[in-house]
């Protein structure tokens, strides 16, 4: 809590100097988008290095586990508030090399090794669609500076950027282990957990970054609905995977996909300030999760005959209501949904969500059945509050990023998106995807580490 704490308290901070925009000719550009994601870091990091003196205590490799975090959080700083693409390239690089290093570097066993030659390679290929692509734009642009590139394509409304954005969605998605990229993390299961702390808070977080830096290219080449698709499609997979795992590790690598589907969706909703909130929420919940997983380790049987409800009408309706209830306040208090546009479909996204949330809340609760009745929108009205809290916090700092914010109209991609969405939410609910071996067969392998990684 006191992370967080110090977290809003930052950019309370940054709120005094807004607008805020340096620039050191045309290597570092410090923005509201680079103070956040560079004080987020700051404070993952820090409490990974505290959290890992004690962790890996007696460790003989420690001292150089300790180095590889400092200098991978200064890799993501400089990527953060990187101007000049070679700089911003440079940075990208030496992330996925320190990463892969604190994935597989410690551990005498060669299924460490197997997974860090792994995960070099998939960081190796991204660093090469984000280079070719801030490349491609450079020799299009004649510029040398991403801000230089972002002004010369507002300016010509007419730029052939489709395949340099093609390029970058490319390199964002392996960074952010969506299908048929999630090999790599589902592989990275040899890290020490504090090294997968930082991996799932901060590292497949900066597809986002590097998505909303180049905002203008993506809404100029007309391909925001690529994110649409693939993040949703990600996410839905990362989503039904987590349910076929039993290691906790493996639940929690699933529950990344998914979330990293949803902040690329938001994306090519056009609401890059979302994902950027999405991403800082979701590190801190994630390297939680992570740091605190071993309190979660424990002998219990997969059918432990408690799933009969008596009072099963009596939620279903109370769910519903909940949902309708946390979108209409959702939608208050964001703006979002308010108007036909993208808006309303994360909106939509958000009803289904409170409905799934009140209703494994109802189900797992020990308390009676009144008591959580009442307890429900106790919980439900803080969280989405201190949601819409955060979120327009950083709408407000990021009004000065280039398009971080700009709701399109609602297409095809979107509808498609909402009706998969609808039709799995049915099929978690109602438990249809249990029925079926042939999914349980493909998710499990479509979700499963390299052999040779896999601690034996």
């Amino acid at each position: 809590m006191w992370t967080l704490t110090l977290f809003l308290s930052s950019l309370l901070a940054a709120s005094f100097f807004y607008p805020l925009e340096f620039q050191f000719g045309q290597i570092l550009l410090i923005d509201h988008l680079g103070l956040i994601i560079s004080t987020a870091v700051a404070l993952f990091s820090s409490i990974v290095l505290s959290y890992s003196a004690r962790y890996l205590a007696g460790h003989t490799k420690l001292r150089r586990f300790l180095i590889n975090c400092a200098l991978f959080a200064i890799s993501a700083i400089l990527m953060a508030v990187a101007n000049h693409i070679l700089l911003f390239i440079a940075s990208w690089l030496s992330m996925g090399l320190f990463m892969a290093e604190l994935i597989g570097g410690y551990t005498q066993y060669h299924e460490g090794k197997a997974s860090r030659k792994n995960a070099r390679n998939y960081f190796l290929g991204s660093t090469a669609l984000v280079g070719a692509g801030l490349l491609w734009l450079a020799i299009l642009t004649g510029a040398w500076s991403i801000s230089e590139i972002i002004s010369f394509v507002k300016s010509d409304s007419q730029l052939a950027a489709w395949g340099p954005s093609l390029l970058l969605i490319g390199g964002a998605v392996v960074q952010s282990a969506l299908f048929p990229f999630q090999r790599w993390l589902m592989s990275s299961m040899t890290a020490p957990t504090p090294a997968s702390a930082l991996m799932h808070a901060g590292f497949v977080n900066a597809g986002a970054v590097l998505l909303t830096r180049t905002a203008p290219v993506l809404y100029v080449s007309d391909l925001l609905w690529v994110l649409v698709l693939v993040g949703g499609i990600g996410a839905l997979i990362g989503k039904f995977s987590k349910f076929v795992q039993a290691n906790i590790k493996q639940k929690l690598a699933c529950s990344t996909t998914a979330q990293m589907g949803f902040m690329l969706l938001q994306c090519g909703l056009g609401f890059f300030s979302a994902a950027v909130t999405h991403l800082i929420l979701h590190g801190f919940y994630k390297a939680y999760l992570f740091l605190s997983s071993g309190k979660n380790i424990e002998q219990k049987s997969p059918y432990n005959g408690d799933n009969k409800r008596s009072w099963k009408q009596w939620y279903l309706p109370v769910t519903l209501l909940s949902g309708l209830a946390g979108g209409w306040l959702f939608a208050l208090t964001t703006g979002k949904g308010l108007e036909i546009n993208s808006g309303l479909f994360l909106t939509f996204v958000i009803v289904l969500t409170v409905i799934h949330g009140a209703q494994d809340f109802l189900g797992r609760s020990s308390l009676p059945l009144l008591s959580r009745l009442i307890a429900l929108p106790i919980v439900v009205i803080p969280f989405l509050l201190a949601y819409a809290v955060v979120f327009n916090s950083i709408s407000t700092l990021m009004q000065q990023v280039p398009m971080a914010e700009m709701a399109v109209p609602i297409a095809w991609d979107q509808l498609t998106i909402g009706v998969l969405y609808l039709a799995t939410f049915l099929a978690i609910e109602l438990k249809w995807y249990k029925k079926s071996r042939r999914l349980y067969v493909y998710l499990l392998n479509v979700s499963q580490p390299k052999s040779n990684t896999i601690l034996q």
